[in-house]
């Protein structure tokens, strides 16, 4: 009887055992305390290795035993354990935890810290706001995102890069755009990323912050950290962007007076000086252009357990530009997959991320070759629509082809082309691949201190091909046409081992320290074949390979390498949680230089309100100030003294380019430029955390300044290197966001400000004149950085970089214009190298705005740039040819009112603008860069809920350089003629910025 008893019971308890083991599905939302849902919350069962994460509502589901206990963690928010007890619904609310408040953020090498830790100034930028309104470029959506950043756009179209300049400009010879770090390791550039693989971005606009990347850094560095694969059930992410582009500003023409010279009609000629006319139009402007296309799309699928996580991604990019024949695509492939071993001691990570682009019939902008001279120029009362036909030809029945019909052919201080034959005939075509490679592998040596090694492979390739077809302008192009072929191969290996400890020496006292050292090596090598202008051409007519190369051709070869070691230290210590104090160190051996090279830094960091206490009015506060020197590279060969001759295509000996100076008995050891900076600066947080408001003051001298200046004659050498100046920059940088919530709605505005203001502090006396020349020869402005001292400073102290000299109008001591007594004509400065103004801003100012509203959300971004000027070509173009507005509008009033005397427009705007040529009236055309626009715009609306396999789905309406708010240029100020040093504050017949509108659409599984 008792044996049958027992047996019941150990029945009863095993149908307990399996009811109460029997799986059930739970569903759920995870929100904060303000019942706001938090998005991608770890959820593991407990115990077990099981799990999965909230969607982007905070919404979750998982199947699980109906007894176990669920884990949610979340960075930021306290870990919270519920036990199920069979509930098949939860709705749980996590809290902030106090402890995290201030975040997790990574710095130079890839260390993590704790924001509040750090002594010096940083700027994160999430996923969610470079991708809100996304172009071909990432690096374009960081316009107007964080203060201190100064983004001018490319010289047109969807595959051109931006310029981006952190702190003002530091270096006169060298670059001064900031150094890209992708999770951790340097990498060449990032324009051609996929943005969708962003996990965020993190910009470290000083040199304390960067001070770790040694002679990399002086410029700043912008960190990236890629997505990775998650923990939890596999989800898989997709996004889709289409946006439409137009002619943001156009030139402003006058339709009312036709083709011809002193008001009297005549043919063949590109003026418009004629008679008025009926028919003028400026239609061929804008019919010229097509609506320009931008797709994007992606997927994504990342999947993760306790021990092995992966992630892959393809994302694909089809541009076509506003220009027609102009094309961009792109492919980005990446896969990258970590995994624990040895209890989690060991961490291994490897990746690799493969990016093909192909740019097809990219056009230039400005003078030669440029389909946007001739059409801006096209004379007013001729008909486009004889030239456009065939591709801009007409048959040549000698020739037997198609030859260039444009009767306007001549180079006139330019190369005026028909439009149509340019975009057809004049091509260049480039194809780039990148693949990147990466491992790393970290081992816990105990529960304070690891070790970890990293290698990172990157290859490139380009291979570009350009093409003029026969006819075109003979002054730069043979009878047969021209062919130029270029390829570029090379590779980057990078390598460092971090020993990294982080240790609570005491209940007060904390350390965080890093050593290790580095090794780079970079290889590069290129051939180069092409027809050398118009002093050679081709064997037959377009026919365009190697093969069809005749005479004296140019053919160059290059091969290079590249070493940089280096050895490394960083350590911050912490105080009660209320002093940390920052100390690094790095020094570098290059093969590019003599002697090695230390980088010091040293920062503090004190918590007020950890002293003082906090309140609800001020609930954080924190002071810092930071020192550092970091240094800017020497150009490849610099340091050389042995550099090789070169032949000529005429089989000439040309002698050695550039080397270090010497002067027959003295010689200089060239050194990299040295950056020197301090900064000071506070964190307060106020309202209970609701307001932040960050504001540094930074202050940075960059001597050794690396430029060349022209060698005497029999010095063997064209030019000299030398370490022959000093910049300074100083400034201030100010951010103030506010995170406010009514029931529903949440707004989150920031607003950033920023003002640099840039000295030229030194230039070295072997340099005989009282400047150093950053660009002369546009006809009609210059760029020139002036010793302290000249008299060209006009009263100043100190010049800037980007200062703009050219010829100024007269005016006696009284102030008064001076005018010539016979002609009336505004009398003008015999030289062309009177001062302007600069081309920088005085100072930025960026307001953001985002609102979610239940299942809205929208968002825009106004950047206001104020200050700084832009002179303009094109319009100094179109006063001379007749076609500007105020040209026509001068005729109607029946001349110039100049001192109170009507002058002929013609003769007018033909001195002021020197027919186009040297001699012009700088100021005349140069413009005020201030403006206001609606950069970013996007309003979208998640649909609710409505399947299991579809966790999420947003559809937004986006739109970049939506419109002016306030702009005072003719076109937009934004646009330069490139991005180099040389070529800011002047604009001459660029391909126009475009207005973006489209939709986005993403999607979650």
């Amino acid at each position: 009887m008792m044996r049958k008893f027992y047996k019941l019971v150990v029945l009863l308890l095993l149908c307990q055992t399996y009811v109460f083991a029997q799986n059930i599905s739970v569903t759920g939302k995870v929100t904060d305390t303000d019942n706001l849902p938090l998005p991608a919350v770890s959820i593991k069962v407990s115990g077990t290795t099981q799990g999965t994460s909230t969607d982007n509502n905070g919404n979750f589901t998982i199947s699980v035993p109906s007894n176990a206990s669920l884990v949610f963690s979340y960075i930021g928010f306290t870990s919270q354990t519920i036990a199920l007890q069979g509930r098949t619904t939860l709705i749980v609310k996590l809290a902030t935890d106090s402890k995290m408040l201030e975040g997790v953020v990574v710095t130079a090498l890839g260390i993590e810290r704790t924001s509040k830790s750090l002594t010096y100034a940083t700027t994160n930028i999430s996923a969610e706001d470079l991708n809100q309104v996304k172009g071909a470029n990432v690096l374009n959506s960081l316009a107007g995102k964080a203060a201190g950043v100064f983004v001018t756009q490319g010289a047109g179209g969807p595959g051109s890069s931006p310029r981006i300049v952190l702190r003002g400009n530091k270096s006169i010879g060298g670059s001064n755009t900031p150094l890209y770090v992708v999770d951790g390791v340097p990498v060449g550039g990032f324009a051609d990323f996929n943005p969708e693989d962003i996990e965020s971005l993190q910009i470290l606009q000083g040199a304390s912050a960067a001070a770790l990347y040694g002679s990399q850094a002086a410029n700043g560095v912008i960190l990236i950290t890629t997505r990775k694969g998650k923990l939890g059930t596999t989800t898989v992410d997709f996004a889709s962007t289409a946006t439409y582009d137009s002619p943001f500003v156009l030139p402003e023409l006058q339709t009312t007076y036709g083709q011809g010279l002193g008001g009297v009609a005549r043919t063949g000629v590109n003026d418009s000086w004629g008679p008025k006319i009926t028919n003028g139009s400026d239609s061929h402007i804008k019919d010229f252009f097509q609506t320009g296309e931008n797709y994007l799309n992606s997927l994504s699928i990342s999947s993760g357990n306790e021990v092995s996580r992966v992630y892959l991604s393809y994302a694909n990019t089809n541009s076509k530009a506003m220009i027609p024949g102009y094309n961009y695509g792109r492919n980005n492939v990446t896969l990258r997959g970590s995994s624990k071993a040895f209890n989690n001691k060991l961490t291994l990570d490897g990746g690799i991320n493969f990016i093909g682009t192909q740019t097809k019939n990219q056009n230039a902008s400005s003078w030669y070759n440029s389909p946007m001279f001739g059409l801006y120029l096209f004379p007013m009362g001729d008909n486009m629509d004889k030239y456009s036909p065939n591709g801009g030809g007409v048959w040549n029945a000698t020739r037997g082809f198609y030859v260039q019909n444009w009767p306007y052919v001549k180079n006139e201080h330019s190369s005026n082309q028909n439009p149509y034959w340019i975009i057809n005939k004049i091509q260049s075509d480039d194809v780039r691949n990148r693949t990147n490679m990466n491992g790393s592998a970290k081992l816990d040596l105990t529960d304070w201190l690891n070790i970890a090694g990293r290698t990172t492979y990157n290859t490139y390739s380009l291979d570009s091909d350009n093409r003029q077809g026969a006819s075109s302008d003979p002054i730069n192009t043979g009878a047969n046409g021209g062919y130029q072929k270029s390829v570029t191969r090379g590779s980057e290996l990078y390598t460092d081992v971090l020993l990294s400890a982080n240790k609570e020496l005491s209940d007060d006292i904390k350390i965080n320290a890093v050593v290790g050292f580095s090794n780079t090596i970079t290889k590069s090598n290129g051939t180069y074949n092409g027809t050398n202008g118009a002093n050679t051409s081709l064997y037959y007519a377009d026919y365009f390979t190697l093969q069809g190369l005749t005479g004296n051709f140019v053919s160059t070869s290059s091969i290079t390498k590249r070493i940089d070691r280096s050895v490394f230290g960083t350590a911050s210590v912490g105080f009660k949680e209320t002093l940390f104090l920052d100390v690094t160190g790095r020094n570098e051996w290059s093969s590019t230089t003599e002697s090695p090279f230390f980088y010091p830094s040293a920062g503090l960091a004190y918590i007020l309100t950890n002293t003082l206490g906090s309140s609800d009015a001020v609930s954080f506060a924190k002071l810092r100030a930071t020192y550092a020197e970091v240094g800017n590279a020497l150009p490849f060969g610099s340091a050389a003294r042995n550099s090789n001759y070169s032949v000529g295509p005429d089989e000439s000996v040309a002698g050695r380019g550039t080397l270090p100076f010497f002067s027959g008995t003295d010689t200089i050891t060239l050194k990299p430029e040295r950056s020197k900076s301090y900064e000071f600066g506070a964190d307060l947080r106020f309202l209970k955390d609701k307001l932040n408001l960050s504001v540094t003051y930074y202050n940075a001298t960059t001597e050794d300044q690396v430029f060349t200046i022209t060698a005497p004659t029999g010095a063997g050498a064209s030019s000299f290197f030398i370490n022959g100046g000093t910049i300074q920059n100083q400034g201030i940088e100010a951010t103030l966001s506010y995170n406010a919530s009514f029931g529903n709605l949440k707004w989150t505005p920031s607003v950033n400000f920023s003002r640099n203001t840039n000295r030229i502090k030194e230039l070295s006396n072997l340099l005989t004149t009282d400047r150093f020349v950053l660009q002369s020869g546009n006809r009609l402005t210059n760029l020139f950085l002036l010793r302290p001292g000249s008299a060209l400073l006009q009263g100043r102290k100190y010049g800037a970089y980007h200062d703009i000299f050219g010829k100024t109008y007269l005016y006696d001591a009284n102030g008064n214009q001076q005018f010539n007594a016979v002609t009336g004509l505004p009398l003008l400065s015999t030289t062309d190298d009177q001062y302007i103004g600069n081309a920088n801003p005085d100072f930025l100012l960026n307001l953001n705005n985002n609102f979610t509203y239940k299942n809205f959300n929208f968002s825009f971004l106004v950047d206001g740039r104020f200050g700084g000027l832009v002179s303009s070509s094109t319009e100094q173009w179109l006063d001379y040819k007749g076609l500007s507005k105020r040209s026509g509008e001068a005729r109607d009033a029946g001349g110039v009112n100049v001192n109170g005397k009507l002058i002929n427009p013609e003769l007018y705007y033909g001195y002021v603008s020197a027919k186009a040529d040297f001699g012009a009236a700088g100021k005349e055309y140069t413009y005020s860069s201030t403006n206001i626009r609606l950069r970013e715009l996007a309003i979208g609306y998640t649909l609710p809920k409505f399947s299991n396999t579809i966790k999420n789905v947003n559809l937004s309406l986006v739109g970049r350089n939506v419109l002016f708010l306030y702009k005072k240029a003719p076109f937009d100020p934004e646009l330069a003629l490139g991005t180099g040093n040389s070529n800011q504050g002047f604009e001459s017949f660029q391909i126009p910025s475009a207005t973006s509108i489209g939709l986005t659409l993403r999607a979650g599984f």
